[in-house]
């Protein structure tokens, strides 16, 4: 008997919402309709937002250092962001970390650069700055650009001393017949070493010499250019957002309403909801 009740409160709740869906009908369909209207004019009223999209030859851990103080603070200066922030440096660095993204790609080895701002030209040129700024960063400075020059002239003294080495061999081997086969061939051996190690160090010679210098057009894969469109806001999303938000809180607040009109049909209930206010003197007036 009490499963059969329970069952026939359940449906005469849901027929208690139905009636009050149907009831609303009007209020739920015309008041997020306006509400999306709204919402639709006021986004016209929104700064707009547009990326550019840089893809450049770089390793992860050299794109960590896109968000590194250095960086940013060059950024800072040269677009005079600080106004922005009041004045505030590490308020300054986290806005503009969230205008500047990139991801390596694990596959392709290439990391695409993203830079956001309010108008074409100034997200193709913080773009651009971002990756100058960067560049700069990996060019060998202080004592490992010290260590490095050392390197250099250490591997050059070798070449020195191995291309004598290689000459003098050569003019013995000219003078062949003063000299015993087996001298020659150990010559020969000797010689070809020497030029093995001559390229080696001319090679490690290139490879640090390269360190020094700053990265150019070789790292781009595609530069900074002007976006076309705006990333945000986008009229349609907001449009459909607010009216399903206010669609569901509106249907909320009347199934809540209706349920607090029911409740306080019920005298025991009633006389509780009147006995708070009494407590809190929210009747004092009546």
């Amino acid at each position: 008997m009490t499963e059969q009740a329970f069952e026939h409160d359940d449906e005469i709740s849901l027929l208690d919402i139905l009636v009050t869906l149907a009831e609303s009908w009007k209020l739920l369909v015309f008041c997020p309709l306006v509400v999306g209207v709204l919402a639709g004019a006021l986004s016209f009223l929104w700064p707009n937002t547009y990326e550019s999209v840089a893809i450049v030859r770089i390793s992860e851990e050299e794109s960590a250092l896109l968000h590194s103080a250095p960086v940013l603070d060059s950024l800072i200066t040269k677009f005079d962001l600080l106004k922005e922030s009041n004045g505030f440096q590490e308020g300054a660095r986290l806005r503009l970390k969230a205008r500047l993204t990139i991801v390596v790609d694990k596959k392709t080895k290439l990391a695409t650069l993203v830079a956001k701002a309010r108008t074409p030209q100034d997200a193709q040129a913080l773009g651009a700055a971002a990756i100058e700024v960067l560049l700069k960063e990996f060019v060998v400075k202080g004592k490992d650009k010290e260590a490095v020059l050392k390197t250099i002239a250490i591997n050059q003294q070798a070449m020195d001393v191995a291309q004598d080495a290689i000459e003098s061999l050569q003019r013995s081997l000219k003078r062949g017949g003063a000299l015993a086969d087996l001298q020659q061939e150990s010559a020969i051996k000797n010689l070809t070493s020497l030029n093995v190690e001559v390229a080696s160090r001319a090679q490690s010679i290139a490879d640090l010499t390269r360190r020094l210098e700053p990265r150019g057009e070789e790292i781009y894969v595609q530069k900074a250019g002007v976006p076309e469109h705006k990333i945000s806001p986008t009229r349609s999303f907001v449009v459909v957002l607010a009216v399903l938000a206010s669609g569901f809180a509106l249907l909320v607040w009347i199934l809540v309403s209706k349920a607090w009109r029911s409740a306080l049909q019920d005298s025991e209930f009633a006389g509780k909801v009147n006995a708070i206010k009494k407590s809190l003197g929210c009747n004092r007036g009546a």
